[in-house]
């Protein structure tokens, strides 16, 4: 058993082709009804009108659906539809085999009594050939007899499968569902391990006289396999580092999807542009099989770059760079800047893993922020130290964090240097990531200091839930909640980042980024205690990847006593792009202060 697999453009997708193939007749295309049958080209399909060179027309009618096309595909006669030079000898001598083969065709179907009546009349130099159809009444089967001997009986998937055998007594025979049944048993037999496994009966007998079958299928099971040893071929990195993403135990009971999830945990390190996973079958030694990893190295460095446009920090420049391994050890690196005309910044982050199976890893994150807005500027560098654990669906981090700097908060002054731990935990699920018609997101923050430890005692949390479904077939809806908390005897210590204010792109639209929030000494908006942020949209499909959004989004951020509600309504068009969602939305105030249509552009994913 191989599995392979390539990414394309950094999205991982798994392909995994188990079992026998099910062979069945060719079949062709048609279009039409049984009442008026269009006469069909040499590929099965509808054919067009003008057919002045066709040497044979052939019209099919009492049937449709894949039973029209397997009997369309069974006929030797579409042979000659565009042979000019076809005697009419010929014609005659093929027309006649075609009740035989469309009679066989049907077969597969579980109709053993079927009857074709056909004429053929010359019209010019173009044949026409008409067949009706009638399958007559359908076998059904009368027994089944289905039996696994040795120890794969008893397992519950193997069981499951065989349960679920399919047709049953007094359903129709049908070969291909005859088929796929019997196919699930054999991949239930290897996937748990029961690489010996032999059929060592099978039988479909047709009684055409009662227009019954018995079905009989008898497995051997032979022996559950275990794990033996892994090897690796191909790595840059030393066998002890990609052992660390085994997800089972030599000597266990073989399964594979372990195998499968040894590929994607390979994959997902992104130190691998291709991975490939083998049960090593031959080279077996008793009932232990070795397991062979074979990987190409993806490309140690990545650099992005580019010009960046958002409502919130305006036009900038985006650069970044990844060390996909750093050592032998596979540690990680990143960093990212960003030039804009309302942000300047730059971080780093240094990755250390820990447990690989588990995804779990020491995080070193540096980083200095220089952001201004209309209510406060800050210059603030953070130094984070955390440990992280993370998967598909969301991720768990916690640590310590340091945090000093300058800033102006309505212009107030401040200077603060705090040190705190923090946790964060993310979770979310949805059909697809980069375009989901449904799905949820939740998000939780918490972090605090008590009193000694830096410039101020504080304790917040923050808490954000998305959850997008569908309407009907094309149009959906999205609802969003944010809410915020901070408890500190020594607020002005506070840096803005560590605030709460609303307005923006991604919080109230209709208003500008963080102007809204509750008024301090000066009467100027200083950020709030408290958030209290939602947002409702309706999305209707217009054409292709484009929507029309109707939205609203209310409330604010506050101190405690002294909530105003502000919102803002608008619509706005939505883009799938190959890079996620583009947003642009006109909103207008209806609450707060504020007045006139703002433009707010978002590019990401709404989860």
């Amino acid at each position: 058993m191989t599995l392979k697999h390539k990414p394309k453009k950094n999205r991982f997708r798994q392909l995994l082709l188990v079992g026998m193939a099910l062979t069945l007749p060719a079949c062709a295309t048609l279009w039409g009804d049984q009442e008026k049958a269009p006469p069909v080209d040499s590929a099965g399909s509808a054919a067009p009108r003008d057919r002045s060179q066709q040497r044979v027309r052939i019209f099919i009618t009492g049937v449709k659906g894949e039973m029209r096309q397997a009997v369309s595909g069974s006929l030797e006669l579409k042979g000659l539809m565009s042979r000019s030079d076809a005697s009419d000898a010929l014609v005659r001598r093929v027309y006649g085999r075609a009740p035989a083969q469309m009679s066989k065709a049907l077969q597969p179907f579980g109709y053993y009594h079927a009857e074709v009546k056909s004429t053929l009349d010359l019209d010019g130099s173009t044949w026409m050939a008409r067949f009706a159809v009638d399958p007559g009444e359908p076998t059904k089967v009368s027994a089944v007899s289905l039996a696994v001997d040795g120890p794969g009986g008893e397992d519950k998937a193997v069981k499951q499968a065989v349960a679920e055998f399919a047709p049953a007594v007094d359903a129709q025979l049908d070969h291909r569902i005859y088929e796929a049944s019997k196919t699930r048993i054999e991949d239930a037999l290897a996937e748990r391990g029961y690489l010996d496994a032999e059929l060592l009966r099978k039988r479909v007998a047709v009684r055409l006289a009662d227009h019954s079958a018995q079905v009989e299928l008898k497995f051997a099971s032979g022996p559950r396999f275990a794990f033996g040893p892994t090897s690796y071929q191909g790595s840059q990195l030393p066998d002890e580092v990609l052992s660390g993403y085994l997800p089972y135990e030599q000597g266990k009971p073989y399964r594979l999807d372990r195998l499968i999830e040894l590929q994607q945990r390979l994959l997902d390190s992104d130190y691998f542009s291709e991975v490939e996973v083998t049960a090593d079958k031959p080279n077996a030694v008793g009932e232990t099989v070795p397991i062979v990893v074979r990987v190409s190295p993806a490309k140690r460095s990545v650099y992005t770059g580019g010009v960046s446009f958002g409502t919130d920090s305006g036009v900038g420049l985006l650069g970044g760079m990844t060390r996909r391994w750093v050592n032998q050890s596979g540690h990680k690196f990143s960093s990212r800047a960003e030039l804009s005309q309302r942000l300047n910044s730059v971080s780093g982050q240094y990755l250390i893993p820990l447990r690989a199976a588990d995804r779990e890893s020491i995080g070193i994150n540096l980083g200095y922020r220089d952001e201004e807005t209309d209510t406060s500027t800050q210059k603030v560098t953070t130094l984070q130290i955390s440990k992280i654990r993370e998967n598909d669906e969301g991720l768990f981090a916690y640590g310590l964090a340091a945090q000093l700097g300058d800033f102006v908060a309505g212009e107030i002054p401040g200077s603060s240097t705090l040190f705190y731990p923090e946790v964060r935990w993310t979770r979310r699920l949805a059909d697809d990531f980069l375009s989901p018609r449904q799905g949820w997101s939740l998000s939780l923050e918490a972090r605090g200091a008590p009193a000694g430890l830096g410039d101020a005692a504080f304790a917040q949390v923050r808490a954000e839930a998305k959850l997008l479904r569908p309407q009907g077939e094309r149009n959906r809806w999205f609802a969003r909640l944010a809410l915020g908390a901070l408890w500190t005897d020594d607020f002005e210590q506070m840096p803005p980042e560590l605030r709460f204010y609303a307005g923006g792109d991604r919080s109230l639209r209709g208003f500008a980024y963080q102007t809204l929030g509750p008024p301090n000494a000066l009467g100027n908006v200083g950020g709030g205690r408290y958030l209290a942020v939602g947002s409702f949209e309706y999305e209707k499909h217009l054409f292709g990847d484009f929507g029309l959004a109707g939205f609203v989004d209310a409330g604010n951020a506050f101190n405690a006593g002294d909530f105003e509600l502000a919102a803002g309504v608008g619509v706005g068009l939505r883009w799938r792009s190959p890079v996620g969602l583009v947003r642009v939305d006109l909103a207008h105030p209806v609450a707060g202060d504020g007045s006139g249509i703002r433009l707010h552009l978002t590019i990401g994913p709404e989860l």
